[in-house]
């Protein structure tokens, strides 16, 4: 693979009010040849989505956004979605003054709620990152049947967080960790192992094989979660869904 330079994201932007979800209009944009960098904002999704098809609700006051890039066709996709969490998280750290975590694969956390998701969908020619953030919504708006309790900057940071700043931090970031990437630099795996929110604990994953219980060791370099189950021997999960063994 060709080492790429940082890009350049952020051109254009696309600002909605309201969009069914920032992912679906980043995926016409791709379609429609625009370039890599674009990124999709919008103020409010009406049917923005997490992982597994889950909904993610996106009042006004967060960060809902998508980014259109167009890596190499043979890009090594495993790790993609944790360089991403790795940019979001610095971006949380900064702007709101924390330390964040990262649950497998892509959940950042900030103490033991969830303030941002990452959802990487591939599509023809493209691979768009759709990145929510928790910036200064109303908590109490939120459902009441969450998987995890929910956390936003502004509860973090005991202030307000300005949107077009925390925009900025995150292009830049992530311009930076996608640059990482396209070279296959082992910092992407470190950087996110530096930040694992459940190695060493007792964990669940809900995936295709139905629920798994195990410690979780880390990540292989694919980025794969490793999970030394009860009954010995270390299983590679590709894809599910972590809690806590107590529930989270």
């Amino acid at each position: 693979m060709t080492a790429h330079p940082i890009p350049m994201l952020g051109r254009p932007v696309v600002r909605v009010a309201e969009v069914g979800s920032t992912n679906d209009l980043a995926r016409l944009l791709a379609a429609g040849g625009v370039s890599e960098g674009a990124v999709v904002v919008a103020a409010r999704q009406t049917r923005g989505r997490g992982r597994f098809g889950r909904t993610w609700t996106s009042p006004p006051g967060g960060l809902w956004c998508s980014l259109l890039l167009r890596p190499d066709a043979d890009a090594e996709w495993g790790l993609l979605s944790l360089a991403v969490a790795v940019a979001v998280a610095e971006t949380v750290d900064r702007v709101a003054g924390v330390r964040s975590v990262i649950r497998w694969p892509n959940d950042v956390l900030i103490g033991t709620g969830k303030v941002a998701g990452i959802l990487v969908e591939a599509v023809p020619g493209a691979a768009i990152l759709g990145v929510g953030i928790n910036a200064d919504i109303d908590l109490h708006g939120l459902p009441d049947d969450l998987r995890t309790p929910a956390t936003s900057l502004a509860a973090a940071a005991g202030r307000p967080v300005v949107l077009s700043t925390l925009l900025d931090v995150l292009l830049d970031r992530c311009a930076w960790w996608y640059a990482a990437w396209t070279r296959r630099d082992p910092a992407v795996a470190a950087g996110w192992s530096a930040r694992d929110a459940t190695r060493g604990t007792l964990v669940h994953v809900h995936g295709p094989e139905g629920m798994l219980e195990g410690v979780a060791e880390g990540i292989d370099t694919d980025g794969a979660l490793l999970l030394r189950a009860r009954g010995g021997g270390t299983r590679r999960i590709v894809a599910g869904d972590v809690t806590l063994s107590f529930g989270n």
